[in-house]
């Protein structure tokens, strides 16, 4: 049976999606080119003519990660509602994608990603960057009424941030049988209510 011939940007998107489903099965100490060949449907040839490496695909899967999570928030952040809505539903859009794709937290949390610069130093970026986003949001509220900042809208937006992370921690160490969307739900509400102005 001849195997589908794809374009290359069609390709690397599968080879990046296989790489995070073995992830979410295995960790990424189980991650390999053999397996993630087999799980697209080509060769290791073939795979090493889209990445040079198992590196370069795990960075690709950071690449990857970082665009969905930023494209969400851009999209949510144009939208014309209230700023806790645009809140709401960018923390609700992201653990559903997290809840979709459970490799994320096993790459984000692994030693491959701490021990490599490159990839620590992206995160380390990217993370900046989405609490910046974020922390526009809420200065958006705090000027309009609808929030109030205690601790100033930068911190907030690191909260916003560790109720995700906290989240997607007691998700994992679960196995993944709890409900990450549920859990999210708790802290949202307390999140929400310390930041809604009265009247």
């Amino acid at each position: 049976m001849a195997i589908k011939k794809e374009t290359t940007e069609v390709r690397r998107e599968q080879i990046v999606k296989a790489a995070l489903t073995i992830i979410g099965d295995e960790g990424v100490q189980g991650l390999t080119t053999s397996k993630i060949a087999k799980l697209v449907g080509v060769s290791e040839a073939n795979l090493y003519r889209h990445f040079k490496n198992k590196d370069a695909i795990l960075t690709a899967v950071v690449d990857d990660l970082e665009q969905t999570l930023s494209n969400n928030l851009t999209i949510v952040n144009a939208e014309a509602i209230a700023p806790l809505e645009k809140l709401e539903c960018i923390f609700k859009l992201q653990l559903k994608h997290i809840a979709q794709n459970r490799g994320i937290p096993r790459i984000v949390f692994s030693s491959e990603v701490v021990f490599r610069k490159d990839l620590r130093e992206k995160l380390s970026s990217f993370i900046s960057h989405y609490i910046g986003m974020l922390a526009g949001i809420l200065d958006s509220g705090i000027r309009d009424g609808s929030i109030k900042c205690a601790g100033g809208s930068t911190i907030t937006a690191g909260m916003f941030v560790g109720m995700i992370q906290l989240s997607v921690l007691r998700w994992s160490l679960s196995g993944f049988k709890t409900s990450l969307l549920d859990e999210g739900d708790k802290l949202w509400e307390a999140y929400k209510e310390n930041l809604e102005c009265q009247g």
